[in-house]
């Protein structure tokens, strides 16, 4: 069975000659998902801070396969909107990973989307659909409507600009753009774009609007304990720097699944979590605030439902599997929020 990391390698290669698969390629491009947490998990990983590194075990092996026999996913981020640069990133896995992973690639939305959500909240197809957020450009105009507000973990952020949000309907959170930084992923010889490590903890976090899915919770924590024990910075960049905005997400979102152990993964404790319905309804992050406080709680309501219904299907092994293996292909539009 194939190492993931080894199967990786060509594409991340490839990724450092950009200019050779497509004149004037700019976007960044992240390896994200379970390949990146593998190597946080790893208790021999190490993390440098300053150089921005992480570097695992030469002898790291993830198969390509999981343990139920379905193709474990390759999750691409292309930091661009552009069609063109989605295209290009799909031809090169295509070209390089050969179908031994099962490929997703990810980008930055436009806003069109959000408004499409914000347009019809309750009923509209846009809305009922997200179960899962994103990140979307969006103009200056848009952000001011959508987040006139400064986090509370973070308290330097008033007059800021971001031109992006990651919005998981109806909450929405601003992106400061250094969030994003790059980092590389060594693996022996294979070196590999990534996530900040405290930004991989965070996705898992504010990915599902059920939160942190069963079946990742304890990796999370352990990836938690293993990155913030290794690289205490890290911690205070999550929560008190360019990441807390969207540490904030996640503990919003755990107001639609009031009675789940979601886990104090940063030690913020109950800030911002497990909110009652009528006080998230009025929340800087709701995002259709034009609404009255009914409509507003008939929205969280059906998001509530969403959570719940989303969590007992991610609990579950069976559905789990069947998901992986036969459904989520074919509802990709949806995953993906296109």
């Amino acid at each position: 069975m194939a190492n993931s990391f080894e199967v990786i390698k060509p594409f991340a290669e490839a990724l450092e000659k950009g200019s050779n698969f497509r004149q004037n390629f700019q976007p960044t491009v992240q390896i994200i998902g379970g390949v990146n947490s593998a190597a946080l998990t790893h208790s021999d990983t190490v993390i440098d801070f300053e150089n921005k590194e992480v570097i695992a075990p030469d002898s790291l092996d993830l198969p390509t396969l999981r343990p139920n026999g379905s193709l474990r996913d390759l999750d691409v981020l292309v930091l661009s909107s552009s069609l063109d640069d989605i295209q290009s990133v799909e031809n090169l896995i295509r070209e390089t990973v050969r179908g031994e992973l099962d490929p997703s690639v990810f980008s930055l939305k436009n806003e069109e989307s959000l408004k499409k959500q914000i347009l019809k909240p309750l009923f509209g197809f846009a809305a009922i659909r997200t179960c899962l957020s994103d990140r979307y450009v969006v103009s200056e105009n848009t952000e001011r409507s959508l987040l006139p507000y400064t986090s509370p973990i973070h308290s330097l952020r008033t007059g800021r600009g971001y031109g992006m949000v990651k919005s998981l309907f109806p909450l929405a959170t601003p992106i400061e753009q250094e969030s994003l930084e790059t980092w590389t992923l060594s693996v022996g010889d294979a070196h590999i774009p990534v996530p900040n490590p405290a930004m991989t903890i965070i996705n898992y976090t504010n990915r599902s609007i059920s939160g942190i899915r069963l079946k990742d919770k304890a990796k999370v924590e352990k990836m938690a304990s293993m990155v913030f024990s290794k690289a205490p910075k890290l911690r205070e960049w999550a929560i008190y720097g360019p990441g807390s905005d969207q540490v904030y997400l996640g503990e919003l979102l755990k107001s639609l699944t009031p009675n789940k152990d979601h886990g104090d993964i940063f030690g913020v404790g109950n800030m911002g979590s497990r909110m009652s319905r009528s006080n998230l309804a009025e929340h800087e992050s709701f995002m259709a605030k034009d609404l009255s406080h009914e409509e507003k709680c008939q929205i969280l309501a059906v998001a509530a439902i969403k959570a719940s219904l989303l969590s007992f299907a991610e609990s579950n092994k069976f559905i789990s599997t069947f998901f992986q293996r036969f459904v989520e292909r074919r509802i990709d539009s949806i995953v993906k929020n296109s």
